[in-house]
């Protein structure tokens, strides 16, 4: 290889040499004129002196003609390069044959004295006339000078350019010498170059020949093994080449779990087509595109493998479908440092898939129920046994209504608007009491409600979803009364241990930690004006603590502070007891998000950091019961109410300019209302205040406020007195 890149390399050498030569030869050759041309320009020169005409462009041309010459015969005789009129430069190499060589020294001397007299010449060069006293033009000093120093050029011509044209034929005759010369070369080493190479392309094409019948005998002995391992492993198996197409070679376990077996060059995505949904197929085709890049982490990029867990289904003889979990693993595969294939590993790991989601959802279940008890331990008895018995009364009333027929648009939306009522007290007492998983499943409700009241149009099949997440609550409610039940059953039987066990036992102090406020008082099964034992099982202010949790829940969710006070609400009679829970819990809520300020607010308007909220019940015997609920906060906004009914279209701005302040506060008890910019699960759906007004108008009652801005906002509620309502 040493030698052929030599000989190469000379070869190369030589050519350009050889194309030099040439170009050489050419140049020399059109020098041969130069003398007779300057010979021309002489005596074109010495006519137009004689006959007065300009002189300039004859002593240009002259002078480049003199200094090429000059140029190209000194460089000729001293060895160096010349470059023409165009730029273009040629190399001369030193001329070593004598008689050429003193040919072109004798020349170079002959120049040499032509040119010092051409050399005058050129320095006369300027204006070479005058006018006379008659207006004759006539020869001035310089052009009698010129015209002399050109007659004497006229001796010199002859022999100078004889010799100078002699001269640059022997130096092209020796170039063509020279240039055949290595032309003779070149052909030799290119002969040499070729026969060499021949010899060496016969010794690689024995030896590469050899080698490669032996690796095609490796070849096959691998591939004979490649086939036994694909044919026994229990994993699909298979290549993807850069057009995401499945190659020749691949398990035979992939037929089996696919179900088909045209599977010779099908594409990756016809594969996956129509056993995945349409989203799943554009997400894998995405995933394998990524793969393709040669700057992705392999590793970082095979953590989010979309295809990591897939389901897929497969048609059966039965016009069903068997659903199998598929579970595909990637690799790049690279050939000489680049990425050449996919490697695609598939699993069906449906049986592991299917036992993940058993034992998922017994682990979910278990720390479901013991979510529920934790949350059941921490809630007083007799507020749960109250929620329970008026949530399952609200979600009978949701039943009723759903049952009720209806066929035009408003009597649908008039469904929502109470079904919304219900719901919405259900889930404010359970947000109250902490239980989080009623309210979760009552916010849920809310959502599907708020979809369907979003629809242009509503029909009674809209309304089927419903059912289920109905029945959901009543069954979730059902556990919650189930747990109560056991509980209930266990602390009866703490207590009659307790009973029999030596006073101060570490035992007992053990279990009274563990049940917290369920050993507050004993079991009872005394009945108590027809309440059960499960009711009557503990007493005392447990609608102040309520609502107590609550407002410091709803505060604790916005990032405020709030103290409440309760005064008198152990005094509400049986017949008005829910109807003042559901009423305080929605304004509660509502004071702490939307009148009491944030910390940072109340300290810039001189207040303390906690916002005080008060409710207090009063009985006025025949006048009726009193609820007032009030905060401190910043008051109602009525620019703000007015501005959300224009944009909700529920006024025009005439309208509103002509609204007073009683008409404006009224504002907030439209169905559906809200002055929230987000909806949470403490507000936003304007269904607060809506169950308030409902609330206060079955019992006959009446509602008031009163504002100031920045400073407070109070709701008093009339309802009439005890004795009318349970007659009623």
């Amino acid at each position: 290889m040493l030698l052929i890149s030599m000989l190469l390399a000379f070869n190369v050498s030589m050519s350009n040499r050889f194309s030099s030569d040439l170009s050489g030869i050419k140049y020399v050759a059109q020098q041969q004129t130069r003398p007779s041309v300057i010979i021309a320009n002489s005596h074109e020169l010495e006519a137009r002196l004689k006959m007065h005409e300009p002189i300039s462009d004859a002593f240009t041309e002259l002078g480049a003609t003199v200094t090429a010459l000059d140029q190209t015969i000194t460089n000729l005789a001293n060895e160096g390069m010349v470059v023409d009129d165009l730029n273009h430069t040629y190399y001369f190499s030193t001329i070593r044959d004598e008689p050429a060589a003193s040919t072109l020294q004798s020349a170079l001397r002959r120049w040499t004295s032509y040119k010092a007299k051409l050399d005058t010449v050129r320095r006369l060069a300027g204006n070479p006339y005058e006018t006379g006293a008659n207006g004759e033009v006539m020869l001035n000093d310089r052009g009698t000078r010129l015209s002399e120093a050109l007659a004497e050029l006229a001796p010199l011509e002859g022999s100078a350019e004889r010799e100078l044209t002699g001269a640059f034929k022997t130096v092209n005759e020796q170039l063509e010498t020279y240039s055949k010369s290595r032309s003779t070369m070149l052909k030799v080493a290119q002969v040499a170059a070729i026969v060499l190479a021949l010899g060496m392309l016969v010794a690689i094409l024995s030896y590469f020949g050899g080698t490669l019948r032996r690796e095609e005998q490796i070849a096959a002995n691998a591939r004979k093994e490649t086939q036994n391992i694909l044919r026994t492993v229990n994993e699909g198996l298979f290549l993807l080449d850069r057009s995401a197409r499945i190659g020749t070679e691949r398990s035979l376990a992939l037929a089996s779990i696919f179900r088909r077996d045209d599977l010779d060059n099908l594409a990756f995505d016809d594969l996956l087509r129509d056993i995945v949904p349409e989203k799943t197929l554009r997400t894998a085709q995405e995933y394998v595109e990524l793969l393709w890049g040669e700057r992705v982490n392999e590793k970082l990029v095979k953590t989010i493998n979309p295809l990591n867990e897939v389901e897929v289904h497969f048609d059966n003889p039965s016009g069903g479908f068997d659903t199998h979990f598929l579970e595909f693993d990637f690799n790049r595969v690279k050939s000489d440092g680049q990425l050449s294939h996919l490697l695609v590993t598939v699993n069906d790991v449906t049986k592991r898939v299917m036992l993940a989601r058993e034992l998922q959802e017994s682990q979910e279940k278990a720390q479901a129920q013991l979510d529920m008890l934790m949350r059941i331990l921490h809630v007083d008895p007799n507020s749960l046994t109250t929620f329970l018995t008026d949530a399952e009364t609200s979600l009978k009333m949701v039943n009723t209504i759903l049952r009720e027929p209806a066929r035009e648009e408003a009597a649908f939306r008039t469904k929502i608007d109470s079904i919304y009522r219900q719901i919405h007290a259900v889930k404010g007492e359970s947000s109250a009491l902490g239980l989080k998983t009623v309210e979760q499943r009552a916010h849920s409700f809310e959502e599907a409600l708020n979809e369907i009241k979003a629809r242009q149009n509503i029909s009674g099949s809209d309304f089927l979803p419903l059912v289920v997440k109905l029945d959901d609550l009543f069954n979730h409610l059902a556990q919650v009364r189930e747990m109560l039940g056991r509980l209930v059953d266990l602390h009866q039987a703490i207590a009659s241990r307790r009973a029999t066990e030596p006073q101060g036992s570490q035992k007992t102090e053990v279990d009274r930690e563990e049940m917290g406020d369920w050993l507050a008082s004993p079991a009872t099964d005394d009945p108590r004006e027809g309440t059960s034992a499960l009711e009557a099982l503990v007493t005392g202010a447990g609608l102040a603590r309520t609502l107590d949790k609550l407002a410091q829940k709803v505060a604790d969710n916005y990032a405020k502070q709030v103290e409440l006070e309760c005064s008198g609400l152990d005094t509400v009679p049986n017949v008005y007891r829910r109807t003042v829970k559901d009423i305080a819990i929605q304004l509660v809520r509502n004071a702490v998000v939307h009148g009491i300020e944030s910390p940072n607010e109340r300290r810039k308007s001189q207040k303390t950091e906690f916002g005080q909220l008060s409710i207090e019940f009063a009985d006025r015997g025949a006048q009726g019961v009193e609820l007032t609920v009030k905060d401190d906060g910043c008051g109602l906004q009525l620019d703000r109410i007015k501005k959300v009914a224009i944009d909700r279209g529920l006024l025009t701005e005439a309208q509103a300019a002509l609204m007073d302040q009683r008409q404006t506060m009224a504002l907030i008890f439209r169905p559906g209302f809200s002055t929230s910019d987000a909806v949470t699960s403490d507000a936003g759906r304007g269904a607060g205040m809506d169950l308030v007004r409902s609330l206060v108008a079955e019992r006959n009652g009446r509602v008031g406020m009163a504002t100031a801005k920045g400073r407070y906002t109070k709701f008093k509620i009339w309802l009439p007195a005890a004795s009318q309502a349970a007659a009623a």
